[in-house]
C-alpha cells in the first residue's frame, strides 16, 4: 500500500495518510506527520526551513495542491507508534476454514511538523530581502558603468 507524500524542495516524505492539515485560514497553526523511515530528524528540520513550497501528493502519487505561503515553525514532535495507514489483513478464519478479514492499523515512528500562515513580520522580511538583492544589483550595475566609463 502506498502513502500520501508531500515534497519540500527536492525531498519527498511519506506522511501518514490523512495527517496533512495544510489548508489554513490567517493566523492558524496546522500540521503534517511525516515518517521518519530512513530519514535522519536533522535534515528533514533543515529542508523544511530552507524551502517553502510544500506539494501534496495522493497515495495514487497524483498531486493534490501546492502552497508557497505557509512558514515552518521549527515545531517538531516526535511519537513513536504512530497510526500511518490502514490496511486490511487476514485476522483469521471462519467456521469453514475461510479466511476472515480485518482493518488494522499500521504503525510507524513520525515527527509531527508544524506550519503556519505567515504574518506581518514575515511579510516585511520578505520585503526587506526583496530591497537588499535589489540594492546589491543596482551597486553591481553602478561599479560595471563606472568600469566601461574608464
Amino acid at each position: 500500500m502506498n502513502y500520501e507524500t508531500i515534497r519540500v524542495g527536492n525531498i519527498t516524505y511519506n506522511i501518514a495518510n490523512g495527517s496533512c492539515s495544510l489548508h489554513l485560514s490567517d493566523g492558524g497553526v496546522a500540521t503534517v506527520a511525516i515518517i521518519i523511515g530512513s530519514n535522519i530528524i536533522n535534515d528533514i528540520h533543515k529542508n523544511l526551513s530552507e524551502n517553502s513550497t510544500i506539494t501534496k501528493y495522493t497515495a495514487d502519487g497524483v498531486e493534490e495542491w501546492q502552497r508557497k505561503d505557509l512558514v515552518y515553525t521549527g515545531g517538531m514532535k516526535l511519537k513513536n507508534d504512530f497510526p500511518v495507514r490502514i490496511e486490511q489483513k487476514q485476522t483469521g478464519t471462519d467456521n469453514e476454514g475461510n479466511p476472515v478479514y480485518g482493518n488494522v492499523e499500521a504503525l510507524a515512528d513520525v515527527v509531527i511538523v508544524e506550519y503556519r500562515t505567515p504574518n506581518i513580520q514575515d511579510k516585511l522580511q520578505t520585503q526587506e530581502h526583496q530591497i537588499n538583492d535589489l540594492n546589491a544589483q543596482v551597486a553591481y550595475l553602478q561599479m560595471m558603468s563606472i568600469k566601461e566609463e574608464v
